[in-house]
Order: structure tokens, then sequence, then C-alpha cells
């Protein structure tokens, strides 16, 4: 059982005092000394950013822990970007796009879309943002920013409703209440003619 260690300072000063340590173990876990150090800076910033949590017997063990999944997380948004950048830079934009129209629509959505997410209520955007941007389970969306789980569902399902009704290529997918379909077939283009609804 590790010693537990004198309150005084906290977390912050028991990461300070096993900073080499805790290096070490996170890039003995993910084989990268300069990711270790990055991870472990983070979660400081992180530390020093918020209140310290209540009830920690054994400060290093919980810094383990805690440096553990916030590499964990790190990963998979780098491995997730990584995907992502390596399907876009294998795509010119002639394959991509049929016509610079077709490319010049698409772009467009993409600003409309930040239009309506800008435009969101505070909360309704940062779990928005949270939650499909950086991948974010809703319940640490709760902890993180101290809602409970219902409050971020309610949050997140406003911003879906906002974006449904405000963004021209969401409303296209829509069910068509007037032909009593359920679903409308989605292009998954964007193309101005949505705009005129």
């Amino acid at each position: 059982m590790e010693p537990t260690e004198p309150r005084a300072g906290g977390l912050v000063a028991s990461l300070v005092c096993h900073y080499d340590d805790l290096v070490r173990y996170v890039g003995r876990r993910f084989g990268d000394a300069d990711f270790a150090r990055d991870v472990v800076h983070e979660v400081c910033a992180d530390l020093l950013d918020r209140p310290e949590p209540a009830g920690v017997r054994q400060p290093l063990a919980f810094l383990r822990r805690v440096l553990r999944n916030h590499a964990i997380d790190r990963r998979r948004g780098d491995t997730r970007r990584t995907h992502l950048t390596e399907t876009l830079a294998g795509c010119s934009v002639r394959d991509c796009h049929e016509d610079a129209a077709s490319y010049l629509h698409g772009l467009q959505a993409v600003e409309d879309l930040a239009a309506v997410i800008q435009g969101m209520p505070d909360r309704a955007r940062q779990v928005f943002i949270l939650h499909r941007l950086y991948d974010m389970p809703q319940m640490a969306i709760a902890s993180e920013l101290d809602l409970s789980r219902n409050t971020v569902a309610k949050h997140y399902g406003q911003a879906i409703q906002l974006i449904r009704l405000q963004w021209a290529p969401a409303r296209a997918c829509m069910p068509d209440a007037r032909s009593g379909a359920d679903v409308l077939p989605c292009a998954g283009e964007y193309s101005g003619a949505e705009e005129s609804r």
C-alpha cells in the first residue's frame, strides 16, 4: 500500500513531487516520452483549473489513474484525427467533388453549421461540442460541467433540435409531414435549394 502524503499542497504538489515518475509511468504504458510529458502537463493544468476532489487518500495512485485515463482519451482522439487526415489527404478536390459548385456548396454548408452552433445557448453549444467533436461521453460531460446526466441530455437534445431546424442539410433529411413519409432520402450534399424552404 502506498504511503499517504501530507495534505499540504494536495494533488498538484504530489504531481510536482512525482513528476519524473509519472512521466515514466505514462511513457512506459504508451511508449512515447513526449506524449507522456504532454499528458502530465495537461492533467496538471486541469488540476489547477478546477477544485481538488475530496477524499483522495492516495494521491499518487489517483494521479496515475487520471493520467492513464487522460492518455487513453488523447490517443483515441489522435487516432481519429489521423484517420480523418489520411482520408482527406487521399481525396483530392476533384475526387471528392464532382465540380467546383458542389465543393463551394459543401463549404457553405460547413459555414452554415458553424453559424448554427455559434448561435446556440451557451450550455447547449458546450455540451454539443464536447460530445460530438471531442467524443466525450455524456456522463463525463455531466461530471466535467457539474450537471446531472438528464440536464446534459436535455442540452444535447436542444442542440440537435436547433441544428435540425436551422441547418438546411438537416432539414432536407427530416421527415416531410405533408407527405406522411417517415424519412426523406438524404443525398449528403448541400445544395442551395434547401435555403428557400
